[in-house]
């Protein structure tokens, strides 16, 4: 039985969920699925191993070289859900430590690449034609008031609630029709020629 992939997204953070055996051919198809990720622009992610049933050293050391390539280019990995038969073998056979959480909601909850995306955000900041545009690589925080200033959003429950400025008022148009000035217009009713024909004219 090899191992099994599958893969899914939460904002930047990509999922692995890995299944069956990851032995010396699980740990080739397992480094194919990753790099393939990773040419697409994947630089977060969580390895769910909780459907995994044995690990080779083949495969561990695959991990560990993954691992240290992703915090390379700036990237975080962080397992999740790591069977209790495995954990001695993953603490003894990584040649470096990788953070491990004990489910998948769990790896993911404060990851700050989870959230915003940052090229959706440039993308939205531009199609609005707003002033400023939070550089991709901007904090969490900046991201989110980024986010809450173009969509005129409301903070979400337990955060602080995102200051915007207060807008002008929308000036109405001109009237297309310009006020007669009664005294200019000589043939109006209130100007001189009305003033003449109410004299002159027929009782």
């Amino acid at each position: 039985m090899a191992v099994e992939l599958a893969c899914g997204q939460q904002g930047q953070v990509h999922i692995v969920a890995l299944g069956g055996r990851l032995d010396a051919d699980g740990a080739v198809d397992l480094e194919l699925g990753l790099q393939e990720l990773e040419a697409q622009g994947a630089r977060h992610f969580v390895l769910d191993m909780a459907g995994l049933i044995y690990a080779s050293s083949a495969g561990l050391k695959s991990l560990a070289a993954f691992a240290a390539r992703v915090a390379k280019a700036k990237g975080t990995v962080r397992l999740a859900g790591l069977p209790q038969t495995l954990q001695e073998v993953f603490r003894q056979g990584l040649s470096q430590q990788i953070p491990t959480y004990p489910d998948r909601s769990a790896a993911l909850a404060g990851h700050p690449a989870v959230g915003i995306d940052p090229a959706l955000l440039q993308a939205a900041t531009r199609l609005v034609g707003a002033q400023t545009i939070v550089p991709a690589g901007g904090e969490a925080g900046e991201l989110a008031e980024a986010a809450a200033r173009l969509l005129d959003a409301k903070a979400a429950p337990g955060q602080p609630e995102v200051p915007r400025p207060p807008r002008a008022p929308t000036p109405l148009p001109p009237s297309r029709e310009p006020e007669r000035d009664a005294d200019a217009d000589p043939d109006g009713d209130g100007g001189l020629g009305g003033k003449l024909r109410r004299l002159l004219g027929p009782k």
